[in-house]
């Protein structure tokens, strides 16, 4: 149902609309600083000093400033300083200003005279013929001559290592100097209000100027010619063309004295002063721009179109056009806080803001409409325009205002509308507005003057983002993460294929190529296309998770407002990233280097954003309403020059960028080429690098890798170091590459080769020795445990073979002493069946019988003897032949006299030894019974340390000479058993006086030495 405001209310509306926006119909072109951003470096910021001299850049982009006290190098984050006398020996001058010949040489004009000219680690210092003065200013011919000129007048070239001085005699005027190089290569000069030209070494006077200050200043025009600055006029000259003036300014200070003059790429022609600061000339007018100082010094404009200012004491100052810009009480908002913005058809633009209050900008400045007298009181929350001309207001309590030709209609629950607080308003491609309601949640579409009711899925939080697709399908996101979309009047959630896990979602943004991306609170970014759906966030170079604010500039960026401030991203890189076709983008942050310090996206009610007719972003922040003007970024297509500043091993440094002064014991990572040894005990391995850029130096990344330890490049961000632990011994090379603020990547990246000697150990003929000696080793160990197998497995078969041999003897002495004995029973016994009719003939055979049993019995206790193992030690041996010796010399009538050792040790005496020992005794004792006709017989036993000695001693007949028959053949056995043992039998007789035999078993035959000695200690 349609509220017509009755006229007299429109009429009081629209006066006070008028009467509210008269006074800021000015405002914008009163304000010429709000037009240019100025960044500061002062001594906090590391600069040495905050008078600045002189400005050069060099070619691999360094910015070189000069200050009284020292020489910087500035790559956009960091000053590094040089002292004058580290260039030039033995002089420490302040240097007036500065200069980069065409091929690369450092010129440094030093106060009272010297001039150094430095480069590739080494200077010369140039001193005859030089004013004791101070210097104004440096350019160089082009025939490669360096001149300079002088604050009282002075002129100097410097050519082929000498110096001529200029004066009368050159037809050079009086007064004070300027000199300056036209794009024909002429040389310019102002002096005492004479301009001309230097030709051949001669000053040519063109151009008398009647009134001109002698203190004039003269910069080359790009269209050709000079500028002349003189005064606070300034003019524009050619040879052969009158002189022109071109504009003039107005100075605070009217004593000021022009201390710069040049021309940008732009065309604009700047002009520094001694006190009133720094002015601009454009379009045919002059402007004033602010710097951080009055005095200005010095101008450059650096390869990226950055203006950089020397002061006088407020130290380094970049200039450069504003493109964004804060908006808030100072411009007429009531609140800063934006919640809604809109743009209507005539480009009025429309906000409510957090205290509920309806604004208007017009004249670039705002206007309570809340204020007004004939207000309704209503508080507001978000605003929409369609295309007719009419904008949609919704309120907190009355429904819906819809403001058209200065008439408000008014809809409200009677007429069917849903809830009471309207969060989203948004018009469609047919004209329909969609209206996302809370108390109750609800979604509305108002088309052709009727609500038609969407249902909706329970629970799922109050709709904060509309969006319409390319597609015309209508897109909302919820405080409680549900994505819904409206295609044919059908509610399709689609929540369940975007995540399991649903993060409110902040806003919407539909793109030309059908995407549809989401901003959520804590979740970063989603893409949906096609049914296609991925989140993106911090891990994928996005600068925060909490995303409020999403633009498409139609100039391939989505620009973002977040909790951290706003940044934009490449479309093109987005579409990669969700394609698969890249795993990282590049954000372009905006902070208080462009002026936009410490702001916070604000959210809440849809639409919350807005790019404008003439292309600017609107973007609501929670302190300010930042207006950011896309068209005046100037994208940077070409990639910054990357380059090493500094390799440092456990913190020595020894590699450095020496540009300017030598690289004393350390590697000159200025010249292309040169490898780097480094030694084999170090710890950490660090790189330093940057890539000088002054755009915007903050958003500069880096990636590096290592070859041979990297598997790929490893994305270090801002960060311009790079450290690695102790490295093993090898070749590598270190690759760093960078991208400038608008994302493009240098194709060639910086480069070092080095290499890691090894430890001693580690080298090729220490590795040669130690694989020869190993396998020398492994041959020495290999024989060792086959000759000690070897052994092991003859000393198996020696065993083997003495075990086959005393199985043989025992089988032998039982063969011959028990099986005869036996037989011999058995004739005997078979004798004695025969014989037993006669008389007495069988007692005589039992009586033998016994005799040849007890004799079987005897034999057998030998053997037995011989073969137990327990009588394998010398007291047991010992025992035995005493006993032995004793029973049979007692059987054979013979008195037996012993002689046996007290407590022998208990040497082992293998049963060989034993049985063969036994056997030759017995032999003894046997002769001696039958053949020597003695009475007594002597025993005795005697051990040393060498040998076992038993000698048998009778007092019979003794003989001569060698004995015949059986008693030959029986001495004959002893000496060969006791040979067969290691031992000695050694005979002694002679007739009438017995007979001695001696046997000797030494140790090392019979039995280990080393054991009785063991045992004796």
């Amino acid at each position: 149902m349609h509220f017509p405001v009755n006229s007299l209310v429109s009429r009081r509306l629209l006066a006070a609309f008028a009467v509210m926006l008269l006074p800021f119909a000015g405002r914008a072109a009163i304000n010429s600083d709000s037009n240019w951003l100025v960044r500061v470096w002062q001594s906090d910021d590391g600069l040495p000093n905050n008078i600045v001299t002189g400005l050069a850049q060099s070619r691999d982009g360094f910015l070189w400033v000069a200050t009284p006290v020292r020489l910087a190098r500035f790559d956009g984050v960091h000053f590094d300083e040089f002292a004058s006398k580290a260039v030039a020996r033995d002089h420490d001058e302040r240097i007036s200003v500065l200069l980069q010949s065409g091929s690369g040489q450092f010129w440094l004009v030093m106060d009272h005279g010297p001039v150094i000219c430095a480069g590739s680690g080494r200077s010369e210092l140039y001193t005859n013929n030089l004013p004791e003065a101070s210097a104004q200013g440096i350019l160089e011919d082009a025939d490669g001559g360096i001149w300079v000129f002088y604050r009282g007048g002075m002129v100097c070239r410097i050519a082929d290592g000498a110096v001529k001085r200029f004066g009368p005699q050159d037809a050079m005027p009086s007064g004070p100097c300027s000199l300056a190089q036209d794009t024909k290569g002429r040389l310019w000069f102002a002096k005492g209000g004479q301009l001309g030209v230097v030709r051949g070494n001669r000053f040519q006077t063109l151009k008398v100027v009647t009134g001109v200050a002698s203190t004039a200043r003269v910069a080359s025009a790009r269209t050709g010619g000079i500028w002349v600055a003189a005064g606070t006029k300034l003019y524009r000259y050619d040879e052969g063309r009158a002189l022109q003036e071109t504009g003039s300014f107005a100075p605070e200070n009217p004593g000021a004295e022009l201390t710069a003059l040049m021309e940008d790429r732009s065309g604009a022609v700047w002009v520094g002063t001694s006190s009133s600061g720094l002015f601009r000339y454009a379009d045919g007018r002059f402007e004033k721009v602010p710097t951080s100082h009055g005095e200005i010094l010095s101008l450059l404009e650096d390869r990226e179109g950055n203006l950089w200012v020397g002061t006088g004491g407020g130290g380094l100052d970049e200039v450069r056009p504003r493109v964004a810009e804060l908006e808030a009480a100072d411009a007429g908002l009531p609140l800063p806080t934006v919640q809604s913005i809109c743009e209507d058809k005539q480009g009025g633009l429309w906000a409510t803001t957090q205290n509920e209050l309806l604004v208007c900008r017009t004249n670039g400045a705002w206007v309570t409409i809340s204020n007004v007298a004939d207000w309704p009181g209503v508080r507001v929350t978000c605003v929409a325009a369609d295309q007719k001309g009419g904008v949609w207001i919704g309120t907190k309590d009355r429904g819906i205002l819809y403001l058209s030709g200065g008439h408000f209609t008014v809809w409200r629950k009677a007429n069917g509308l849903a809830g009471h607080i309207i969060h989203a308003l948004m018009v469609s491609s047919k004209g329909d507005v969609w209206i996302g309601q809370g108390s109750p949640e609800s979604l509305q579409c108002l088309r052709q003057g009727a609500f038609k009711d969407f249902q909706l899925p329970p629970n799922i939080g109050i709709i904060r983002a509309i969006a319409e697709d390319t597609k015309g399908d209508i897109c909302l996101g919820t405080s409680k993460g549900a994505l819904l979309r409206v295609r044919n009047d059908e509610v399709v959630n689609e929540t369940p294929g975007t995540s399991s896990d649903p993060l409110s979602i902040r806003c919407l943004c539909a793109t030309p190529d059908g995407a549809l991306w989401i901003g959520y609170a804590g979740g970063g970014l989603g893409w949906l296309k096609d049914g296609h759906y991925r989140r993106m966030g911090m891990e994928q170079g996005l600068e925060d998770y909490y995303i409020s604010q999403i633009t498409d500039d139609g100039r391939g960026w989505l620009w973002f407002g977040a909790d951290h401030g706003i940044f934009k991203v490449r479309l093109q890189e987005l579409q990669a990233l969700t394609e698969g076709r890249a795993t990282r983008v590049k954000s372009v942050h905006y902070g208080k280097e462009e002026g936009l310090p410490n702001l916070q996206a604000n959210f809440g009610d849809s639409p919350g954003t807005l790019k404008s007719r003439d292309g600017r972003l609107w973007l609501p922040m929670r302190t300010a309403l930042a207006v950011v003007d896309p068209a005046k970024l100037c994208e940077d297509s070409q990639p910054p020059t990357v380059l090493l500043k500094r390799v440092a091993v456990d913190g020595q440094p020894v590699a450095v960028y020496a540009d300017i002064r030598p690289a004393r014991d350390a590697l000159n990572l200025a010249k292309p080429a040169g490898e780097l040894t480094l030694p084999p005990g170090h710890h950490r391995l660090d790189f330093e690098f940057t890539a000088p850029s002054f755009t915007a130096p903050e958003n500069v990344q880096f990636r590096y890798h290592l070859d041979g330890v990297d598997d790929g490049w490893i994305e270090a961000g801002t960060q311009r170091s790079a450290g690695y632990s102790r490295l093993p011994a090898g070749n590598y090379r270190f690759r760093v590459s960078a991208c400038n603020s608008a994302g493009v990547w240098a194709e060639n990246a910086a480069t070092l080769g080095f290499s890691v000697t090894p430890f001693i150990w580690q080298r090729w003929w220490f590795r040669l020795a130690v694989l020869s000696g190993f396998t020398l080793s492994v041959a020495i160990i290999a024989r060792y445990v086959s000759v000690r197998r070897l052994r092991i497995k003859l000393r198996a078969l020696e065993q083997q073979a003495a075990l086959e041999r005393e199985r043989a003897r025992i089988a032998k002495d039982i063969h011959d002493d028990l099986g005869g004995s036996l037989t011999q029973v058995e004739l005997l016994l078979g004798m004695a069946l025969e014989d037993r009719t006669v008389p007495g003939r069988m007692e005589e055979c039992v009586r033998q019988v016994s005799s040849t049993v007890r004799q079987v019995g005897e034999s057998l206790d030998e053997i037995v003897w011989a073969v137990n193992p327990r009588n394998d030690t010398l007291p047991d041996l010992i025992e035995f032949i005493g006993q032995f010796a004793v029973e049979f010399l007692h059987t054979a009538g013979l008195r037996c006299r012993v002689d046996l050792p007290d407590n022998p040790l208990p040497q082992q005496v293998s049963p060989e030894v034993r049985h063969n020992l036994f056997l030759v005794l017995k032999e003894a004792l046997n002769n001696i019974a039958r053949h020597a006709e003695a009475s007594e017989v002597r025993l005795r036993i005697a051990i040393n340390e060498e040998a076992l000695n038993i000698t048998l001693e009778d007092n019979g007949k003794g003989f001569e000479g060698t004995p015949s028959g059986t008693g030959a053949d029986g001495l004959h056995n002893m000496q060969q058993r006791m040979s067969a043992i290691g031992g000695i039998c050694r005979i002694e007789s002679k007739p009438g006086f017995g007979t001695s035999i001696t046997l000797i078993l030494p140790w090392a035959a019979g039995g280990e030495k080393s054991n009785v000695r063991r045992m004796a200690e």
